[in-house]
C-alpha cells in the first residue's frame, strides 16, 4: 500500500563555522526547529549550497543537484550538503540515490537524526517498510520530541495496516505540534481502523477546528459518526465535506450508504449513481 508521507521537504543552510543550521519544512504545516549540531562551511560550499536552495524552492531540482554537487565539491566532508543533495534527489523520485546521500551525512554525523528520517522516507518511497521503520525508530532515538518523526513513523504503520500500533505514534506526534490538523485528521484515520470511533471522532473534530474547510478531516467525522450510529448527525458531516469535495467518489458512496441505512432508497439510489459517475467501483 502506498501512503502519503509527511516527510519534511528541509533545506540546510550552511555559512561559516560555528553555525546553527536553519531547517524550514514545508508540508503538512510543519515548521521543524533548528537542529542541534552546527557544521562548519568554506566560502565555495556556501554559495553553491545557497544556489542550490534557491533552485530547490523554486523547484528545478536537476539545477539544484548540480549546485549541491558543486558545494561537495568545495566541501566533501559536510554532512548538511549531502543532507540537501538526497532531498533533491528524493524530488525526483531517485530514492536509491537519495539513500545513499543521506548515508553519506550519517558517516559524518552518526546523530544526524534529520537524515535517519529522510532515509527512512526514501525507504518507504521505495515501500520496503521495515527498514523505513528501523531508520524512523533510530531518528526518534536521537530526538524524541520531533513531531514529524513520530508522524511519519505513523503513516509507515498505517501503510502496514498495522493500526493499533499507528495510533500510539499519532497520539505522540499531536502532543508535540497540537495545531497540525492534517496529523489530527490521520489519527482519526488510524483510530477509526482500530474501531475506536470514540476517539476517531474526537480528533476529526480536532482537526476540523484547526482547518474547517479540511473535506478530509469532515469526512473522517462523517464516517466515525456512522461508525458510532448517528446517523443524522453524520449525513450532515458528508454534505458538508461533499462541499467542500464535490468530485469525491468514495464520499458520494459514503454518504448513500448513510442514506440507506435511514431508509431513505432513493436519495441513495442518487448518491450511488453519482458515485459510480465519478469512477467509483462496488
Amino acid at each position: 500500500m502506498k501512503i502519503c508521507t509527511i516527510r519534511p521537504l528541509t533545506m540546510i543552510l550552511i555559512k561559516y563555522a560555528p553555525l546553527l543550521l536553519i531547517v524550514s519544512a514545508f508540508v503538512a504545516g510543519y515548521a521543524c526547529a533548528p537542529a542541534e549540531t552546527t557544521y562548519p562551511g568554506n566560502p565555495e560550499a556556501v554559495k553553491w549550497n545557497e544556489k542550490g536552495i534557491a533552485m530547490y524552492q523554486s523547484e528545478q531540482y536537476e539545477t539544484a543537484l548540480l549546485n549541491f554537487d558543486k558545494a561537495l565539491d568545495a566541501d566533501p566532508s559536510n554532512p548538511a550538503v549531502w543532507f540537501n543533495k538526497g532531498q533533491a534527489l528524493d524530488a525526483l523520485r531517485r530514492y536509491e540515490e537519495a539513500i545513499d546521500c543521506y548515508d553519506q551525512a550519517i558517516k559524518l554525523d552518526p546523530n544526524f537524526a534529520g537524515a535517519w528520517n529522510n532515509k527512512g522516507m526514501s525507504y518507504s518511497d521505495l515501500e520496503q517498510h521495515d527498514k523505513a521503520l528501523e531508520c524512523l525508530d533510530k531518528a526518534i532515538a536521537l530526538n524524541s520530541n520531533n513531531a514529524i518523526y513520530w508522524g511519519n513513523k505513523a503513516m509507515i504503520l498505517l501503510g502496514q495496516e498495522k493500526f493499533n500500533e499507528a495510533v500510539p505514534c499519532f497520539d505522540k506526534a499531536t502532543a508535540l505540534d497540537s495545531d497540525n490538523f492534517e496529523l489530527w485528521a490521520r489519527k482519526a484515520y488510524a483510530q477509526m481502523k482500530a474501531k475506536l470511533f470514540d476517539d476517531a471522532l474526537k480528533s476529526a473534530d480536532k482537526a476540523i477546528s484547526l482547518n474547517q474547510i479540511s473535506s478530509l478531516a469532515w469526512g473522517y467525522k462523517a464516517k466515525a459518526l456512522y461508525e458510532l450510529r448517528r446517523h443524522v448527525e453524520a449525513l450532515v458531516a458528508f454534505d458538508k465535506a461533499l462541499g467542500l469535495e464535490p468530485t469525491n467518489p468514495a464520499l458520494w458512496y459514503s454518504k448513500g450508504l448513510t442514506l440507506e441505512t435511514l431508509k431513505r432508497n432513493d436519495e441513495a439510489s442518487k448518491c450511488y449513481d453519482k458515485a459510480r459517475a465519478l469512477g467509483y467501483q462496488f
